[in-house]
């Protein structure tokens, strides 16, 4: 494969290539599954939707399973990062293959950032930073390092989310009772099949800094299925487009030992 600059994509060792298929692996089971295929190249990777799966009825528009294709995507980026190469990612749509989402090559090195490495380690549910001693502050930092092009990220605290008109509710239940918490709104400007999975990718690395600072983070799309819920949501207060997914991010819950600890 040569890119479109004409320098020839790097050839991937048998190594790098058991750890991009690992790291695409890592995508929460809580997100529906057998929804993607990822084709393995000398010097590319191709990720496919899977249009034949088992959520069919509950995505019939395929909304979800971009989503869960773009948490792939943000996977496999971070682990070219960590293997020293710069990620070159193509959502353009492919005439000759309509089920393509991505392709994924490289054409240079770079150096991995302990950014990088903290995300990876992320990827196998490894903390690597202190918890921060303010998530809702740590939580806008974060939304703001994490918005892309025609993706927007707002934090959300709990009495925010139960205001949300019809889903408030829902996505509160999906909080641990009695349990500290915020919840990112994931929002694309349009429904394209590029954006939708773009929000995927945002969520993902959502999900992945949580972990790096030991928090519990959890991704849903389920309240957004209904087309007209996100039509009804979008450009209220606190929503800054058609809301696709809302990330739910726990403080991490004391023991009881730990609750009697002074310090």
């Amino acid at each position: 494969m040569t890119t479109f600059t004409g320098i020839p994509a790097h050839v991937w060792s048998t190594e790098e290539k058991r750890i991009l298929v690992a790291a695409a692996r890592q995508v929460p089971r809580r997100w529906i599954d057998d929804v993607w295929t990822l084709s393995v190249h000398e010097d590319s990777l191709d990720l496919y939707e899977r249009l034949a799966n088992n959520h069919w009825v509950r995505d019939r528009g395929g909304r979800a399973r971009l989503i869960v294709c773009g948490a792939v995507v943000a996977n496999l980026d971070c682990a070219i990062r960590m293997l020293g190469r710069a990620p070159h990612i193509d959502l353009a749509c492919d005439v000759g293959a309509l089920d393509r989402v991505a392709r994924l090559a490289s054409r240079r090195r770079i150096r991995p950032a302990a950014a990088d490495f903290a995300r990876f380690a992320a990827l196998s549910g490894r903390r690597t930073k202190p918890t921060p001693s303010s998530v809702a502050t740590w939580g806008r930092e974060v939304a703001e390092a994490n918005e892309s092009e025609g993706i927007r990220v707002r934090v959300l605290k709990p009495s925010h989310v139960r205001e949300l008109p019809k889903i408030g509710g829902q996505i509160t239940r999906k909080a641990t009772p009695e349990a500290s918490w915020i919840a990112f709104l994931v929002a694309t400007v349009t429904e394209s099949r590029q954006q939708l999975v773009r929000a995927g990718a945002v969520a993902q690395r959502l999900l992945l800094a949580s972990t790096e600072y030991g928090l519990e983070a959890t991704a849903f799309t389920e309240p957004f299925d209904a087309p007209a819920i996100r039509g009804a949501l979008a450009g209220i207060d606190g929503v800054p487009g058609f809301p696709q997914v809302v990330v739910v991010v726990e403080e991490p819950r004391k023991t009881p030992a730990q609750k009697g600890r002074t310090p």
